[in-house]
């Protein structure tokens, strides 16, 4: 199929970003991942060695060109004022899992194309479809795609959804044909408010992420060191701070994938509902997000360490 044919399909679906690449090694990205490695900069969330990420064959042998999308989960939502003690959950952790809504829209477009194909008396495309769930570098892939930039904050920067967006990727069997897309030129220039906004500078100089020093990392974590448990302080989960002082992400539109909405009560929760939260409550109220996947365990000990260290501080 041709790339207007598959562009017009993913926007009919809802589908905000949509690009190409070749399958060739993501060779790019490899001098940052190996530097990250040898500095000991990994969260262990990665999987996998850095020469292996960036190989796409390596996860899906027949592998012979690829699609990649973007979906804004842009939201502005204000803290309710009331007498409820509420802490931060970081967007994105809004709404549905993204890894599920991301997989389905790109599954129903790869069916899309397939049910375009038996029309047209072509054989059918064999895919694998990866959300942030593999050691592939999913914003290496979106940037050879021409989707946006690496901001100063690690997060890929669109021109139209700045950073909140989510990404996916679907590796086809088949060559599509397609234009390269012009690589994205950096906009951070000077600015370097996200590297101010971050309270303990795990963002160092830019384009580089201590983990030990970011509040996202630290509450997925399992096991916390003193000083990691000391910057549990607003965010339950994740955290959204490099994101909100970012100039790209100024009167961005409300996203338009509904299963993203949420409520401000369920954005900032009451911290009392969390720590006499049952099993059932927590299944009823993480279960479907992308917060849900650390267990209550997780969630429950982040409101205990806010409620520690508020006291700390008065």
């Amino acid at each position: 199929m041709m790339e207007a044919e598959i562009r017009k399909i993913a926007f009919d679906l809802g589908i905000d970003l949509i690009g190409f690449f070749s399958v060739e090694p993501l060779v790019e990205c490899l001098p940052y991942l190996i530097k990250r490695d040898e500095a000991g900069l990994i969260t262990g969330f990665e999987g996998g060695q850095p020469k292996d990420r960036i190989n796409y064959q390596h996860f899906f042998q027949n592998a012979k060109s690829g699609i990649v999308i973007g979906v804004s989960n842009y939201q502005k939502l204000k803290k309710p004022r009331d007498d409820k003690k509420r802490v931060n959950l970081a967007s994105v952790s809004w709404g549905e899992d993204y890894h599920v809504v991301l997989g389905n829209l790109m599954n129903h477009l790869m069916e899309k194309i397939n049910e375009n194909l038996t029309a047209q008396g072509k054989p059918r495309i064999n895919y694998k479809v990866f959300v942030d769930n593999s050691p592939l570098v999913d914003r290496g892939s979106a940037y050879r795609a021409g989707l946006g930039f690496f901001g100063k904050n690690n997060l890929l920067i669109s021109q139209t959804l700045g950073s909140y967006f989510f990404i996916g990727q679907v590796l086809l069997d088949v060559e599509i044909a397609f234009n390269p897309a012009q690589k994205i030129s950096n906009g951070c220039g000077d600015c370097r408010r996200c590297l101010d906004a971050c309270p303990y500078q795990a963002l160092g100089e830019g384009y580089t992420l201590d983990p030990a020093r970011c509040i996202s990392f630290i509450t997925q974590k399992k096991m916390l060191s003193t000083d990691e448990e000391k910057r549990v302080e607003t965010y339950l989960y994740g955290c959204d701070l490099c994101q909100q002082v970012c100039p790209y992400n100024k009167d961005l539109k409300k996203t338009s994938e509904r299963r993203f909405w949420t409520s401000p009560e369920l954005a900032y929760p009451d911290i009392e509902d969390i720590l006499v939260m049952t099993n059932k409550i927590f299944k009823e109220r993480f279960g479907k997000t992308a917060a849900g996947w650390r267990g209550k365990k997780t969630i429950v000990r982040n409101a205990q360490l806010i409620e520690k260290n508020e006291k700390k501080n008065d």
